[in-house]
């Protein structure tokens, strides 16, 4: 109907089907969104019929919006020129000189609209617009404020356009009053363009708990615009309340499966809780992915964190299918090859990159490290040459080449020099120190890399391999005693590989009594020297029969004082133990059928024993013995102990006093600062049994030494 309608006015030439038909033609055009060709069917129904007002201002309407200014002119005029007593057209006239620059022909076009049609809200709102651009906005309020008195109708949009004009103006307070004016007097439903404005203003003003409820009411008028609720959400971010966002992003996600923009907060909002599945799941939901490469780069980031090493690999292939060229991608690829043991693909790919990007350090710097690993040391050190030669103080690729160098004995000279520049750039770091000391090995200077290797290990207490390398480079400075310690806190910080068999090698020289008095040393290091504890601990055991289990908070402060409470509902103590110095005390406990002496006995000895295993004690002692078992551990005895091992000779698992028939069972070990820690410690006595399992207990340990 509209269209017979619009049909009926074309002022009909000599072809009046031809410009009919086109005239259609470019309607339906304009409606499927290809503006170019529906201008070029206007253009060509105006051949056919030049006459018509209605085809020339749509014609210009078209051509201003592609950014077609002199087009758009062109039909304007004629539109004017066809209807000269049309404000309509003389407002299209004015908007398209005014974006071409012509400011005071248009003035002049919007004010001859309002003199033909001084109701017109179009030219009103237009010459208002044009006087506030040019530094006239006391004449656009006028202009505006004259239109609302007169026109009460329209006030509602009116105001908006006011309020607008008043956030130009930096006087929010004024907007805000002026679009609340505007909510009121919007006929129901049509409210909505002064809401959001409101909130804008609010946003102005930085009061975001104002923003918030306008939006979120708008929410309501709304539910399904997933826009909203997005910056609901950002805004609710802005005061770090990630929990109130996640509602509203889950929301518009619900409204639109790949929206961007919740996708991306929502995968930011799994990665701040470490939920690295989840926020791989966001990234693949992303209507982005397609087209975003750092996208894909963070898809396979979650994946990686994830642990799915393969889909990580697989996402950034995919991605490289798309990018080919993309170095960014092209380098994480190749990180993703490295990590799934496909180091020969690693390593075309980094050439790739270093190829199309000469200088990026870190891409060199990769390959380099690639190249030596998996042999080919000659091509690792042409790379970090370059590398060098376009950072000559970059201290990590210094040592790196200097190491890799020394660790197969070639050029140590040149070696050395790497090495010491890097610690000229960075004296206090360990791996360099290692490196020094590692070299001057090589070299034969063992004195000097015991010194260089020795405050390597002070700088880097947990490195197993620092501790290998002192271990070698004590031992060719003839001193087998220390080498052996050095290579167990290798061994026990993770070292494996040939291990064992130096160590064994090296006993064999070594006496039972060396060996015992030696192991006893090692133990102090790595499984002794608490200094405190505290934190919460299950109690289970049984007493003559009588079993009991009880959540209790323990305390010890080194050399003599251990605390325990058993605790009950809602934390609260009910029963304290306490062993030190002084000697031990503990509350009145009166069980049916069990003597309260036994069992303060019992307790004595249980405690006793965890509290003389905390302090290191039976680490201490002269006179040792060490044995190899046949059908049990070795075994360490001395005057105050027997102490039974692993296999490995690495950790203490049974201490039997000599003192008394209780025995002290170790398990479930952690490491942790370089010490071997058990989790579960479990006393058996004659009539009981005491179990302790540690669960969220704080440590404070010496610093080992030696």
């Amino acid at each position: 109907m509209i269209l017979h309608l619009l049909l009926a006015s074309l002022c009909v030439a000599a072809e009046p089907k031809a410009a009919e038909r086109e005239f259609l033609r470019g309607q339906l055009l304009e409606r499927r969104g290809d503006a170019a060709a529906a201008l070029r069917a206007y253009e060509s129904a105006l051949k056919a019929d030049p006459s018509s007002a209605v085809i020339n201002s749509d014609a210009a309407t078209l051509a201003l919006a592609q950014g077609d200014g002199r087009t758009a002119l062109e039909h304007a005029r004629r539109a004017v020129a066809l209807r000269p007593a049309d404000a309509a057209s003389l407002v299209l006239l004015g908007r398209v000189q005014w974006s071409l620059g012509d400011v005071a022909a248009a003035q002049k076009s919007f004010e001859a609209a309002l003199r033909l049609k001084p109701g017109s809200a179009e030219a009103t709102y237009a010459l208002a617009g044009l006087l506030a651009d040019e530094n006239h906005p006391d004449k656009a309020l006028r202009l505006l404020k004259r239109f609302i008195a007169s026109h009460e109708s329209q006030a509602a949009q009116a105001r908006l356009e006011l309020a607008k004009l008043e956030l130009q103006l930096d006087r929010v307070k004024d907007a805000e009053r002026e679009l609340k004016a505007s909510i009121a007097a919007s006929p129901e439903g049509q409210e909505l363009p002064a809401r959001y404005a409101l909130g804008e203003a609010y946003e102005v003003e930085r009061d975001t708990e104002a923003a918030l409820a306008q939006y979120i009411a708008l929410s309501r008028l709304e539910p399904e615009n997933a826009g909203l609720l997005t910056h609901i959400a950002e805004l609710e971010l802005s005061k770090d309340d990630w929990d109130g966002a996640r509602g509203f992003l889950l929301r518009a996600k619900a409204v639109r499966r790949d929206d961007p923009e919740a996708n991306h907060w929502l995968a930011l909002d799994a990665e701040r809780r470490r939920d690295w599945s989840a926020a791989a799941s966001y990234v693949r939901d992303s209507a982005a992915l397609e087209d975003d490469p750092a996208l894909s780069l963070r898809l396979s980031y979650y994946l990686s964190q994830a642990g799915r090493t393969d889909q990580a690999v697989a996402a950034l292939e995919s991605a490289r299918r798309r990018w080919p060229e993309n170095d960014q991608i092209m380098y994480f690829l190749a990180l993703g090859y490295d990590d799934a043991g496909r180091s020969r693909e690693a390593i075309v790919l980094l050439r790739r990159v270093v190829a199309l990007k000469p200088d990026w350090r870190d891409a060199r710097y990769e390959l380099g490290m690639l190249l030596e690993r998996t042999g080919d040391i000659k091509d690792a050190e042409r790379q970090f040459r370059v590398l060098l030669g376009q950072h000559p103080d970059d201290a990590s690729a210094l040592n790196y080449l200097g190491y890799s160098l020394a660790d197969r004995g070639l050029q140590l000279e040149q070696a050395e020099s790497y090495i010491g520049r890097a610690l000229a750039l960075d004296p206090s770091n360990g791996a360099y120190l290692d490196s020094l000391g590692w070299v001057h090995y090589k070299l034969g200077r063992s004195s000097e890399a015991v010194s260089d290797l020795e405050k390597a290990v002070a700088a880097m207490p947990y490195d197993p391999t620092v501790w290998n390398h002192l271990g070698d480079a004590r031992l060719e400075a003839a001193d087998p005693h220390l080498a052996w310690l050095a290579w167990k806190r290798s061994e026990s910080l993770g070292a494996s590989a040939g291990m064992p068999a130096k160590i064994s090698r090296l006993e064999r020289g070594f006496s039972s009594e060396q060996l015992g008095g030696y192991m006893l040393e090692y133990l102090r290091l790595t499984q002794g020297g608490v200094a405190k504890m505290t934190g919460l601990c299950d109690l289970d055991g049984a007493i003559l029969g009588h079993a009991f289990s009880y959540r209790c908070l323990v305390t010890f402060r080194a050399p003599d004082d251990l605390g325990v409470d058993l605790l009950g509902p809602l934390m609260s103590p009910l029963f304290h133990v306490q062993l030190s110095s002084g000697g031990f005390a503990m509350d009145p406990l009166r069980l049916p059928g069990l003597d309260e002496a036994a069992v303060s006995a019992s307790a004595r000895a249980a405690f006793g024993l965890i509290r003389d295993y905390l302090a290191g004690r039976f680490f201490d002692s002269a006179r040792t013995v060490y044995k190899r078992g046949w059908f049990h551990g070795p075994r360490v005895r001395s005057a105050l102990a027997c102490l039974t091992m692993d296999r490995e000779s690495t950790r203490v698992e049974k201490i039997e006093p000599s003192s008394s028939g209780d025995v002290l069972l170790l398990s479930d070990f952690w490491l942790v600062k370089g010490r071997l820690g058990p989790r579960l410690l479990e006393v058996r006595g004659k009539g009981f049994t005491l179990s302790l399992r540690l669960v969220d207990v704080k440590f404070q340990l010496e610093v080992p030494s030696r």
